[in-house]
């Protein structure tokens, strides 16, 4: 019974803590936002290191190129991601 009092404001200062560390659907979106501005300046940089420039047949070749192994290493990292939850999600049956 002594407990009880100290309950509430541990419950409070636990939520405290907690709500600020959620991200909001903007700040999400944001985050994805400069991620891809970052793969796109960096593909940009690659290809161009070939000394080729924006409308060349070989700079598009090399983005071409460089976003399929993107689209490619997305796949696999998000099939991994689920395979990884079906396993967790096996343990909670036993």
């Amino acid at each position: 019974m002594m407990l009880r009092p100290f309950l509430v404001p541990l419950a409070l200062v636990s939520l405290a803590i907690a709500v600020p560390g959620c991200a909001s659907r903007s700040d999400i979106e944001a985050g994805r936002l400069a991620k891809e501005d970052a793969a796109n300046a960096e593909d940009d940089a690659q290809c161009r290191r070939t000394n080729a420039e924006p409308g060349e047949a070989a700079y598009e070749v090399c983005r071409q190129e460089r976003a399929t192994k993107r689209a490619a290493k997305a796949e696999i990292d998000y099939q991994k991601a689920r395979d990884f939850d079906r396993v967790l999600g096996g343990l909670n049956e036993f």
